[in-house]
């Protein structure tokens, strides 16, 4: 019965997310979620950050397709352009990176770290 109850609340947990350069695919942390019958707020940091040059398309690669998205770096909301399950926007600035997202099973705040060069 344990082991039923583990598979359940493994899936509750809302799918994984990435940032991609085409050179790079970097994981972004889930800083909080509600999915489904659970929620958590392990208030991760990203331990790597994605490196651009200033202009360069970044693409946010989520397991799931969106329904809302709101997108900010160093708190500052970003224009964005959604397809399916890609997010991508212009990389103008460096910083803390945001993505909420949101659909019918729930939402998820990842955060990750920009770098330009």
């Amino acid at each position: 019965m344990s082991v039923v109850l583990a598979l359940v609340i493994g899936l509750a947990r809302p799918p994984a997310a990435y940032v991609t350069t085409g050179s790079a695919k970097v994981p972004l942390a889930i800083s909080s979620w509600c999915w489904g019958l659970q929620c958590g707020a392990p208030i991760a940091s990203s331990s790597k950050a994605v490196v651009v040059r200033r202009g360069a398309t970044i693409r946010a690669e989520l397991g799931f397709t969106p329904t809302k998205v709101t997108v900010a770096v160093v708190g500052r909301p970003v224009t964005t352009s959604t397809r399916g399950r890609e997010i991508t926007w212009r990389a103008t600035r460096a910083g803390g990176l945001t993505l909420r997202v949101a659909n019918a099973h729930g939402w998820v705040i990842y955060v990750g770290r920009v770098k330009l060069r």
